[in-house]
């Protein structure tokens, strides 16, 4: 039997209308999992998730942003998946003013 992690999404209030009213998910993935993973279960699950992505079209001015705790940061920074027993991922939103510009695009 593979090993699985749990996972848990922890969910801005922001956001909560996208992941049917929840505050917190758990998710059971594979451990060989990454954070990819986690989003693609995510989107799945929840599609009103999409339109919180930054090149999504029709979106609500508020954009998807997602934290990590700092051992999976390291995790993913040495190249492995992010993911571990226990883990818990932040999914937040913040908005970006209409026109305003990212850096290396024009605009």
């Amino acid at each position: 039997m593979a090993r699985t992690w749990e996972v848990t999404v922890v969910v801005a209030p922001a956001l909560r209308g996208a992941f049917e009213g929840r505050r917190e998910l758990t998710l059971g993935l594979p451990a060989n999992a990454g954070v990819g993973d986690v989003l693609e279960s995510l989107f799945n699950l929840y599609p009103r998730v999409r339109q919180y992505l930054a090149g999504e079209r029709g979106g609500q001015g508020l954009y998807l942003h997602i934290a990590l705790d700092e051992r999976a940061s390291e995790e993913l920074a040495h190249g492995g998946g992010g993911l571990s027993a226990g883990l818990k991922l932040y999914f937040f939103a913040l908005s970006r003013t209409p026109g305003a510009r990212r850096a290396g695009v024009e605009g």
